[in-house]
């Protein structure tokens, strides 16, 4: 009887912990929501759980040229994609050598992959600044892409290493027996049965490359190639606090719609 109401307690505990994080971490996404549909967010009323009046306008403030905020946005996922999809190109044959061919130093690549994908990117921008002023590469959206690709393309080679490395080496004999080539192996072998670091991977370098701020702020000189982060630090909270609010709103909804999209198509190839 004393074992039951321990568990009972500890049961009780965990679902007081669950639900403070949750709590911790749903308010003030929720808070955020509720101040962008507020036309007066901020005001005399002070902040509250729900808007004094339900309302679009700080999301129409936000289509202002004085803001240029979805221009910007188009900017955003061009580079973030793009990123994403150069990272990709280059991790999954790097990672794939590093998992399955006689690598001398493997473990030391991978270490050293790893600090590279979390050097601080600060310490890169002034030397990076002065290499793409002399190339014509300033101020423009694919200097931003290459600098990330600085940390995207570590990252995602090393986590891709570990994902291939967990695929059974006698699949693959299989299908080399069968006359599949290395390509063919890594496309309808490897990368199917490691969809989910593919998955892990894919999310972590867009996301990567969506909230980058160093290089986006420092690389760019005019708004031609201005991105969210950046855009988002110059909004005045004053007077603007619900167009500021809406503005992060629209910032997490890619990032939302790729993470639901890829773990919807995750889970149903789990379940086939």
């Amino acid at each position: 009887m004393q074992a039951t109401a321990r568990e009972r307690a500890g049961r009780a505990l965990a679902r007081l912990g669950a639900a403070l994080v949750v709590l911790f971490t749903v308010l003030p996404l929720w808070v955020m929501v509720v101040l962008s549909l507020d036309p007066v967010a901020g005001g005399a009323d002070g902040v509250g759980l729900w808007p004094s009046r339900l309302s679009l306008r700080n999301y129409d403030l936000l289509a202002s040229p004085v803001f240029g905020f979805y221009p910007t946005l188009e900017r955003s996922v061009l580079l973030s994609v793009g990123t994403t999809l150069v990272s990709l190109l280059v991790a999954v044959p790097a990672g794939y050598a590093l998992a399955r061919l006689p690598v001398r130093g493997r473990a030391r690549i991978l270490a050293l992959l790893i600090g590279l994908a979390f050097f601080p990117g600060i310490v890169l921008e002034v030397p990076l600044s002065v290499l793409f002023s002399d190339v014509g590469l300033l101020d423009r959206l694919v200097g931003i892409g290459l600098a990330q690709l600085s940390f995207t393309v570590p990252l995602a080679v090393w986590f891709l290493a570990y994902g291939f490395r967990s695929v059974p080496v006698e699949v693959e004999e299989a299908a080399q027996v069968d006359g599949a080539s290395t390509t063919q192996r890594i496309v309808r072998v490897v990368l199917p049965m490691a969809r989910p670091a593919v998955v892990g991977t894919t999310i972590l370098v867009f996301v990567a490359s969506w909230n980058d701020f160093v290089f986006s702020a420092n690389l760019n000189r005019t708004k031609r190639s201005e991105t969210l982060p950046t855009l988002l630090a110059k909004l005045p909270d004053v007077g603007f606090l619900g167009g500021r609010m809406a503005a992060s709103v629209l910032m997490c909804i890619p990032v939302a719609v790729l993470v639901g999209v890829l773990l919807r198509w995750l889970s149903r190839r789990a379940e086939a």
